[in-house]
């Protein structure tokens, strides 16, 4: 038992507190990861898919320069 005066802290106390906050915090860090990774991932995707739509269009004025 940890003694401070007029509070008395007990080790099982300490664990339970423990065993109940560190899902809660697991949990919160699993969501900003998740959120980080996904921001990541439409960053890059954004930006392939403006690549392959630019493509899209150099391929269809080339294909409208051989049909005139």
């Amino acid at each position: 038992m940890l003694d401070f005066g007029a509070v008395a802290l007990e080790w099982n106390t300490m664990l339970v507190q423990l065993i109940v906050f560190l899902p809660v915090l697991l949990f919160y860090a699993f969501v900003i990861y998740a959120i980080g990774k996904t921001l990541s991932f439409m960053k890059t995707k954004i930006q392939l898919d403006r690549e392959r739509n630019q493509k899209l269009d150099e391929l269809l004025e080339s294909q409208r320069r051989t049909q005139k």
